[in-house]
């Protein structure tokens, strides 16, 4: 398959990181990591005027128009230069309800999300429930019981698409689908309890006590998968970036540190261990261009998402091992770039699934095929 990106994508690439380049050093990340929010507000800003939070949302509610392969490039950029910004969430939010959403519900939440002025999130994990499309969440009469984890900008975000079962109606508690609902997150009936993830930003779990809640189309657990899938296609667009920079500065690294004299990168040893995570690095990049195009073709993805995973997870927490090995202390300075590097590689490792579950999953699917 030919991965070249057309004109349009390689645009939006180059676009998104020349912004998140120009505003981001490590100056700007040690006062944001500082902060309590976690949240470069300035940065998002100019990333939404430039069109790049709203690429993927249909033109009609001030969107690009473009399609999912584009919209990775933006948090590939994201990944390669750390961002701490509601991209992740806050697009695949936008996304689902563009998708799935009526008329008067995408014209009424989603101009506001194309040009930064909204904000939505998703609540897709439940404690000790890692299937997706099947939560304990439901829906009864109209009002949402249940509770999300690891909800990712949930304090600054007006609304969250919810993933859930729909009660049947009946008093023995049968669901008869799954689907996605609108909750706003002002309502009396959600509450928020403040956490921290492997990457230090702060995020939530949200508990719903009879929210109210809107449908997002039919509970026939199409939108749901459809969701699931993009929000693993999307978390490993990040791991792109993130193992991609992380690897370069290994490389510029041990290109200048020196020991007996001669450059550590010069050392067999060193070199044959970063020409490994080099292999790494393009499986991780060749899988994920592989779901997004899928994804974006329309073509069943269901056996390389979790191959996708998998390598986003097992060999990126390798290449994360290999970094800071090479660079030995100075890996895990606070005023130098790379343990960040580590700390999202871990945060998206663990995301949706690590990798031993996406090999399970992945034998399911190919023993039930």
């Amino acid at each position: 398959m030919d991965f070249s990106l057309s004109e349009e994508q390689q645009a939006v690439a180059e676009l998104a990181n020349r912004i998140m380049g120009d505003r981001l050093d490590m100056e700007r990340l040690m006062e944001i990591e500082s902060a309590a929010e976690w949240f470069d507000r300035d940065l998002y800003a100019d990333l939404a005027r430039a069109g790049l939070v709203g690429i993927g949302l249909s033109e009609a509610v001030g969107g690009g128009g473009l399609d999912l392969i584009a919209v990775g490039q933006v948090l590939e950029a994201q990944g390669r230069h750390v961002a701490p910004v509601p991209l992740w969430s806050g697009m695949l939010a936008a996304l689902a309800v563009d998708a799935f959403g009526t008329d008067e519900q995408r014209q009424r939440d989603l101009p506001g999300c194309a040009d930064g002025s909204n904000l939505l999130t998703v609540g897709l994990q439940e404690y000790l429930n890692d299937d997706i499309a099947n939560p304990v969440a439901r829906v009864v009469d109209g009002k949402l019981v249940g509770a999300k984890e690891v909800v990712e900008f949930a304090a600054d975000s007006a609304k969250i698409v919810v993933v859930a079962g729909l009660d049947d109606g009946t008093d023995n508690g049968t669901i008869s689908g799954t689907g996605l609902f609108l909750v706003d997150l002002s309502d009396p009936g959600v509450t928020m309890e403040a956490g921290m993830s492997t990457r230090l930003q702060p995020v939530h779990q949200v508990s719903f006590y009879g929210a109210a809640c809107e449908p997002l189309g039919p509970a026939d657990g199409a939108s749901v998968q459809w969701l699931a899938d993009r929000a693993v296609a999307l978390l490993c667009a990040t791991q792109v970036g993130v193992v991609d920079r992380a690897l370069r500065l290994a490389a510029e690294y041990t290109s200048v540190r020196e020991q007996f004299g001669r450059p550590v990168a010069t050392f067999q040893a060193v070199t044959q261990r970063l020409a490994d995570q080099f292999m790494h690095v393009e499986a991780v990049r060749l899988c994920s261009c592989a779901v997004l195009y899928d994804l974006t073709a329309g073509n069943d993805a269901s056996l390389r998402l979790p191959i996708a995973k998998w390598y986003a997870s097992h060999w990126a927490h390798d290449v994360a091992h290999a970094t800071q090995h090479v660079h030995g202390g100075m890996g895990v300075s606070v005023d130098y770039p790379l343990h960040r590097y580590t700390l999202w590689n871990k945060h998206i490792e663990c995301s949706l699934g690590a990798g031993t579950q996406q090999l399970r999953t992945l034998g399911a699917r190919l023993a039930a095929g």
